[in-house]
């Protein structure tokens, strides 16, 4: 679910060429090297005869500059060819990764989340396809316990949910799902699993004292995402109070378009 790498165009196509890991230089770089050699050349012809002719002095700044600048670019095309250049490269990548990437369970982070709230609420208005948000928290567990089961979490509601839904940890022990309704499955049918999912997670000794918690908000054509995910809060807070009071698990939402 997170974004993927972003290609390199020194890197496209490059594939490694020996045991000693080695990258193959792309055609890009190929191609570019004796482009820039000739071009390097011919600058280099012109200004030194434009210094023996007329006796500029600027050309001699033009001819170094070039020369320097023909270099850097050359040993650019060195670094990009070698192992660590690879390897830096390859970090940046995971780099971009976290950032949209939770680092505990190995979901899409909040800020990811409202990118593909903000697509589907886009996709929604533009072809009349309803979707539902669904959040899940955990009441009763401590600082300690919230961190050692974030990873099982995640990994339960992933399971739990459909294969074209989006699920994604925003703080603490709040996961978030975006689920689309289809003819098999309803909007409502997928919070019972998630539900389920969430309350399998739960230490049989710690059934008691801890309580899954699953609000279910339906889009309803809100034109900001901040609208949108103010009621969705709205109802994860009733369905918390709700848990509180021993009143069992609650749904902000029941169906789409419900009030």
């Amino acid at each position: 679910m997170n974004r993927p790498p972003t290609p390199n165009a020194f890197l496209v196509g490059g594939v490694e060429s020996n045991a000693l890991g080695s990258v193959t230089a792309s055609p890009y770089v190929r191609a570019m090297r004796p482009a820039t050699f000739a071009l390097w050349v011919i600058l280099t012809i012109a200004e030194a005869a434009s210094i023996l002719i007329d006796g500029q002095g600027g050309a001699w700044l033009i001819l170094v500059l070039s020369t320097l600048l023909f270099i850097g670019v050359h040993l650019q095309f060195w670094y990009e060819e070698s192992e660590r250049g690879r390897h830096v490269h390859q970090a940046l990548d995971r780099i971009r990764g976290r950032i949209y990437e939770d680092d505990t369970t190995g979901l899409p982070n909040s800020r990811h989340f409202v990118f593909e709230l903000r697509r589907q609420m886009m996709r929604s208005v533009r072809n009349g396809k309803g979707f539902a948000l669904i959040l899940t928290d955990l009441n009763g567990l401590d600082r300690k316990e919230e961190l050692l089961a974030l990873p099982t979490v995640g990994k339960a509601l992933r399971h739990a949910a459909a294969e074209g839904d989006f699920v994604a940890h925003l703080e603490g022990s709040v996961f978030a799902a975006v689920v689309i309704e289809d003819r098999d499955r309803s909007a409502a049918d997928k919070a019972d699993a998630i539900f389920a999912a969430l309350a399998s997670v739960i230490p049989l000794e710690r059934a008691t004292s801890v309580r899954p918690v699953v609000s279910l908000t339906g889009y309803q054509g809100e034109l900001e995402v901040r609208d949108f995910l103010r009621r969705a809060q709205r109802d994860l807070l009733s369905a918390r109070t709700r848990g509180a009071s021993g009143g069992g698990p609650s749904f902000g939402a029941r169906a789409l378009g419900a009030a």
